[in-house]
């Protein structure tokens, strides 16, 4: 693998994003490395499964270079690389180990959301939330399907089009992180070892899978639109110009210019 580390301890799978480079931005190849790992971890005696980032920040989101170069794809090539984001949200939340975010630096955006799809969120106290995509003129489709199990939906909405950063402490209040810890990473996987250890595997996947039936009815379907209004929303021309200015200068489009 090129974008991911994998080792193993004691039953507790730790799989660390290794692109620092673009803080661990979720490229293509991240996502579909990541997917398929995550699907293979129960086959290879895996019993839980800790998620981290290396180098400086946990993941920054969408892979921008790689949105603004399909913006101008056809609506089924932009539909089928949103489709293959919301197959790895939905394997990692059908994942039946036990699932630990362990987060440093940044997680915004759809990093934020991978994060928020583990059961458990731990965060160094350096860490920082956000969700930018308006500011960009695109849109949290697919973490807003399933970050609802976490935060209230007006909660949401409120961090969804007024973003502004949230420290680990406020992130923990509003409830997208469970604990605020000091190495983060170490932290999840002595919880994680002690799951294994006092939770029946078998109980745990059960467990799992009818509390997400319970939370998410019809999840497919609803990633399915949720990818439709991602693969819309790439060829806008709003959209088109926020990622040209980010990726340019690194700088948000003033909205408001020219009314």
């Amino acid at each position: 693998m090129t974008h991911l580390r994998v080792r193993h301890d004691r039953g507790v799978a730790i799989v660390e994003l290794a692109a620092p480079e673009t803080g661990n931005a979720l490229s293509a190849g991240m996502v579909s490395e990541l997917r398929e790992t995550i699907a293979a971890l129960p086959g290879l005696g895996a019993r839980a499964l800790v998620l981290a980032g290396s180098g400086r920040h946990f993941c920054t989101g969408a892979h921008l270079g790689e949105v603004e170069g399909l913006a101008k794809a056809s609506l089924a090539e932009r539909q089928a690389d949103a489709e293959r984001l919301a197959a790895l949200y939905a394997a990692l939340l059908r994942c039946p180990l036990p699932t630990l975010a362990a987060v440093h630096g940044a997680a915004y955006g759809g990093g934020a959301g991978l994060a928020g799809a583990c059961d458990f969120v731990l965060a160094e106290p350096g860490a920082s939330f956000q969700f930018s995509e308006v500011r960009l003129g695109f849109v949290p489709a697919l973490i807003s399907v399933f970050l609802p199990r976490r935060l209230p939906v007006a909660r949401l909405t409120q961090l969804f089009i007024a973003p502004a950063p949230l420290s680990a402490g406020e992130a923990q209040t509003v409830g997208l992180v469970d604990e605020v810890v000091e190495e983060a990473c170490a932290a999840a996987v002595t919880r994680a070892t002690h799951m294994c250890r006092t939770a029946a595997s078998s109980a745990v996947a059960a467990t799992k899978a009818l509390l997400l039936a319970l939370s998410l009815p019809n999840l497919d379907a609803k990633l399915a639109h949720a990818a439709r209004v991602n693969a819309e929303q790439r060829a806008h021309p709003e959209c088109q110009r926020g990622l040209a200015s980010y990726l340019n200068d690194k700088s948000f489009p003033d909205w408001t210019e020219g009314l």
